[in-house]
């Protein structure tokens, strides 16, 4: 709100930084980090969990919509906002405060081959979903296969079964070329948050954060340590990290497929600081068990 006062922004400027971030920044980041994804079978479950909530996510608000009377643009802008975690921007710092270099480490991997792999495949193929008037699948593949995220995951993926390393010049190009990715994010978000009456979009905005900050960690919860027995570490990080905040690559994936933005800013910027006093609660809960 406070870059919209100042006005240095041209009015679409937002647009710009999107394109970007979506042609440049992800696509390098993609092509740094899926390369070098390697994890045990007994990291698995912090791993699933993005896959598993934003699975939830889709049906839970493909249920919803019709209840609530959501529009497919509305009912898209949540499954992304509600259904993905912000496990780097947010998580990283509270994984580290709260289980040490271990509990970073984890939380790198669960970014890695967990949310941000969601959101490059899942997401675009959610987001294509709900943006197209008519549902087709050759419009949906399209969309996926066009998407430059995508295209450097599937090309990150090849090389990583290939056993490919970067050389160090190349790692230190592709770092340069994404590290704007957070400060680009926020900017971009910021432009187009509005808490105007008028525009505070109440009813589907209490959806979705009910899902994002309470379904989400107590599904895990139920499944990781009631269901599974899964009391360690392991299952402790899982149920932080469902507990998070929107993810910032998920908004501005649904604000490119133009899905609701107004809703899709509203969501991460109220979601992510909310979830400071969330993550409080469910680390209470998990320390006695």
């Amino acid at each position: 709100m406070v870059l919209q006062r100042l006005k240095v922004f041209p009015k679409n400027a937002y647009l710009v930084l999107n394109a970007v971030i979506i042609y440049v920044c992800l696509p390098a980041l993609t092509l740094l980090y899926t390369t070098e994804i390697h994890f045990e079978r007994s990291q698995i479950l912090p791993i699933l969990m993005p896959y598993i909530l934003f699975g939830i996510s889709f049906f839970f608000f493909k249920i919803i919509a019709p209840i609530a009377q959501f529009d497919r643009s509305t009912t898209g802008a949540l499954t992304l906002t509600a259904g993905i975690s912000s496990i780097s921007f947010v998580g990283f710092p509270i994984f580290e405060l709260l289980f040490g270099k271990e509990g970073l480490q984890m939380g790198v991997l669960m970014s890695q081959a967990g949310s941000f792999v969601v959101c490059g495949t899942l997401g675009i193929f959610t987001a294509s979903y709900y943006s197209a008037s008519e549902v087709s699948a050759r419009k949906i593949m399209k969309d996926i296969f066009q998407f430059p995220p995508f295209v450097a995951f599937c090309s990150a993926i090849f090389l990583n079964i290939l056993n490919f390393h970067f050389p160090i010049l190349a790692i230190d190009i592709l770092q340069k070329i994404g590290s704007p990715f957070t400060i680009l994010a926020l900017i971009s978000i910021g432009l187009q948050i509005s808490f105007k009456r008028e525009d505070l979009q109440v009813k589907p905005l209490l959806y979705g954060l009910f899902y994002k900050l309470m379904i989400a960690p107590l599904l895990i919860f139920i499944l990781y340590f009631l269901i599974l027995g899964e009391h360690t570490f392991l299952g402790k990080i899982s149920v932080v990290g469902a507990a998070l905040g929107s993810m910032n690559t998920a908004t501005i994936i649904a604000i490119t497929y133009g899905l609701n933005p107004k809703l899709a800013s509203q969501m991460v910027s109220i979601s992510i600081p909310l979830s400071f006093l969330n993550v409080g609660v469910w680390a209470l809960v998990i320390s006695y068990w």
